[in-house]
């Protein structure tokens, strides 16, 4: 398929994409839709801004996102659409210079004992940000095409049993990569999950999952089945956990010189979430083991962690930390090009300016290393930004 056929074949995804909001929307026209705008300008200088561990490159670099949310709600279903667009100049590196567009979309119909959910999104950003959990290839500025949908079934089979079909599709094009170890990919994944309620508080849940990699630039073609049991806990009216694990089989094949090579690997795959809510603010952390499809032509074998603290220190002021962590294995746990770590961290202030207007100053730290690589890529960042939200608009009757 050439550029021209994909970019028409996309444009039709992405109509069908919005085809079920559209006619959600026709449903109840009597309803009020909500429109929320937002605004960010952000400033900010990096050391290392490709984040490599040899000839670091610094900048300044000036940010301007517009963004805006859009929704309705009623008793049986709830609409939501949301479109972003982020411009970025470096410069003392203007060839990194980029413009990034996303679409994205929600819908969620309550039909009794049968909820319906589509979820779905549309990326043109750059690899500059696109690659941080998988590859780690952060170095150069190349398009990149993203569609993605998610369609939900959940049944109540009985007052404390009920089943969930997950199936998901994700396709993702890059521009213009030449001699650029990115590769063209599609995954899909399907999934079956029965969740059980022991009391008002406790849940167990089996799950069974299928995942299908194809990189077509490399030949490759690899299959995961997967078998989770796991329990979620409310633990208090602010606090909860939720914890899964079980195994992973993979079959991969690629053509090689001598033939289709076959090969057979085994992991485990685990999840565990805790969300803590204060009176303002919260807590959430997650760590866990999945597989990832990444641009290098290989599925990885993925342990992640994930942060975010929120805390009000007054009325004006207030204080958000953020960190995530990857380790990057391929699937089989043969030594490659892309087994990595990866960690980032960022404290955050916020000022309150007025109700809309919100002032922010944030230090980001980076620290990538590959394993074939003897020295780590170390990056500081420093950033000012000014948040404009504008008040909620109400359209429709």
């Amino acid at each position: 398929m050439d550029k021209q056929q994909y970019r028409a074949c996309l444009s039709y995804r992405v109509s069908l994409l919005y085809l079920p909001l559209v006619l959600g929307s026709s449903i109840a026209v009597a309803d009020q839709w909500y429109v929320k705008p937002l605004a960010v300008l952000e400033a900010y200088y990096d050391d290392n801004v490709r984040l490599t561990s040899r000839n670091e490159r610094n900048t300044s670099v000036a940010n301007v996102r517009a963004n805006v949310k859009a929704g309705r709600r009623t008793e049986i279903s709830d609409i939501q659409l949301g479109a972003n667009l982020t411009s970025s100049r470096y410069f003392e590196a203007s060839d990194l210079d980029k413009t990034d567009g996303s679409l994205n979309a929600l819908a969620s119909y309550d039909l009794g004992r049968s909820t319906f959910k589509l979820n779905g999104a549309f990326n043109y950003d750059s690899t500059l940000t696109s690659e941080v959990s998988t590859s780690g290839y952060v170095q150069a500025n190349k398009r990149r095409l993203r569609f993605y949908v998610q369609p939900t079934w959940t049944y109540q089979l009985t007052p404390r049993g009920s089943v969930e079909m997950t199936l998901s599709y994700e396709d993702i094009r890059y521009e213009d990569v030449d001699v650029i170890p990115l590769y063209d990919y599609d995954y899909t994944t399907a999934g079956l999950t029965f969740i059980y309620a022991l009391s008002e508080r406790a849940q167990a849940f089996t799950r069974v999952t299928f995942d299908r990699y194809e990189a077509s630039d490399v030949g490759l073609k690899s299959d995961s089945t997967g078998l989770l049991f796991g329990a979620s806990y409310q633990l208090s009216e602010t606090l909860s956990a939720s914890a899964y694990a079980g195994v992973r089989q993979t079959s991969s094949e690629v053509p090689t010189w001598l033939g289709v090579q076959k090969s057979d690997s085994s992991g485990p795959l685990f999840q565990f979430e805790l969300n803590k809510r204060f009176e303002v603010g919260g807590l959430d952390f997650s760590v866990s083991r999945s597989m990832l499809p990444s641009s290098n032509g290989e599925l990885l074998d993925t342990t992640s962690l994930a942060l975010s603290f929120t805390r009000p220190l007054s009325h004006k002021w207030n204080f958000r930390l953020t960190a995530d962590a990857y380790r990057n294995r391929t699937e089989d746990d043969a030594a490659s090009s892309s087994d990595r770590d990866y960690f980032a961290i960022s404290p955050r202030f916020e000022f309150k300016l007025s109700q809309e207007l919100n002032l922010g100053l944030s230090y980001r730290y980076r620290w990538q290393k590959y394993d074939l690589s003897d020295e780590a890529a170390v990056s500081n960042s420093l950033h000012l930004y000014l948040t404009y939200v504008f008040p909620q608009k109400l359209i429709g009757k």
